[in-house]
């Protein structure tokens, strides 16, 4: 399977939404914004707001291809510049889970935010439930920093979060 990262542009909101649609209760499970998410202009709006805060290098937002077919996406947000920083964030529609492809974008953003963007440590956490997504962060080899506590609101009730982290050295 041939994986590639392409920057988020606008123009991909309607392949994007497609894939939030037809995965909206499985990606809801741990990510609200997909209710949200309910036309290929709140798709837009949202890509537009991630292109600009590209250019302002407050975060970077890829859209995920397999085989050519988009099916999710993966971002550096909450960035850094000071302290050199940043935390992930993705999502696979739910046809593409499973087979390796949210590894493989984890190790391309990885390098990104360390070669391109100069990052000492970048950070993914995830619901302590979230076994999918902390797998994913162990097995592209982060170290499990600890837990913080009532640390994400989901579905009007706080939940507990695993921290993962790498170092660029460790890389």
């Amino acid at each position: 399977m041939h994986i590639e990262l392409i920057p988020a542009t606008p123009d991909l909101a309607p392949e994007v939404f497609a894939v939030v649609d037809a995965s909206r209760e499985f990606i809801n499970q741990w990510l609200p914004w997909a209710k949200g998410t309910r036309t290929e202009a709140d798709e837009q709006h949202f890509l537009e707001h991630m292109v600009a805060q590209a250019k302002a290098k407050k975060a970077f937002m890829f859209i995920i291809k397999a085989d050519g077919k988009i099916v999710g996406s993966i971002d550096l947000h909450n960035i850094d510049h000071a302290d050199k920083h940043a935390e992930v964030g993705y999502f696979l529609g739910k046809e593409a889970t499973g087979h390796g492809i949210m590894h493989h974008a984890v190790t391309d953003l990885e390098r990104y935010g360390f070669k391109e963007l100069g990052l000492n440590k970048i950070t993914i956490m995830a619901a302590t439930k979230n076994t999918p997504s902390r797998l994913v962060a162990e097995r592209a080899g982060y170290h499990f920093d600890g837990y913080l506590r009532d640390e994400l609101l989901l579905h009007g009730q706080y939940v507990d979060c695993a921290v993962y982290s790498n170092l660029a050295e460790e890389a």
